[in-house]
């Protein structure tokens, strides 16, 4: 290899390793596909659950709709009821901004995009003492 030759490699794999770099850099901070302000509005679990992490089945609320997708009980902060049932979502039960219900991933995001909503728990299992 000749000394133009070789600094053109270099220079290449170089601008290379830093665009990778930056696109990993890029891919970690955003893991779950979420803006920044959509992450803060969700408790731990949730999160864990949108980045694919294992999270134990005993952690949360979850289920199996009738057509098989899973669903998982959420506590929903938002003084605006009216706006979450028209994106969709089936409300369990509604008192002043305390909202419950059952959502697959998909609407779990769409509920996070909502301007109203303030922050998104999963909801815990009851069980005998």
């Amino acid at each position: 290899m000749n000394k133009s030759t070789s600094s053109s490699f270099f220079g290449v794999r170089s601008a290379t390793i830093i665009a990778s770099f930056f696109l990993l850099l890029a891919g970690c901070s955003s893991t779950t596909g979420l803006t920044e302000a959509e992450r803060q509005k969700l408790d731990p679990q949730l999160t864990m659950l949108l980045r694919g992490d294992i999270v134990a089945e005993s952690d949360l609320d979850a289920g199996l709709r009738k057509d098989g997708t899973k669903e998982y009980g959420v506590i929903i902060r938002s003084k605006n009821v009216e706006e979450i049932k028209q994106a969709g979502i089936q409300i369990g039960s509604a008192f002043s901004d305390v909202i419950t219900a059952r959502v697959t991933i998909p609407e779990l995001r769409k509920i996070l995009s909502l301007a109203s909503v303030r922050a998104v728990q999963s909801s815990s299992k009851n069980r005998p003492h």
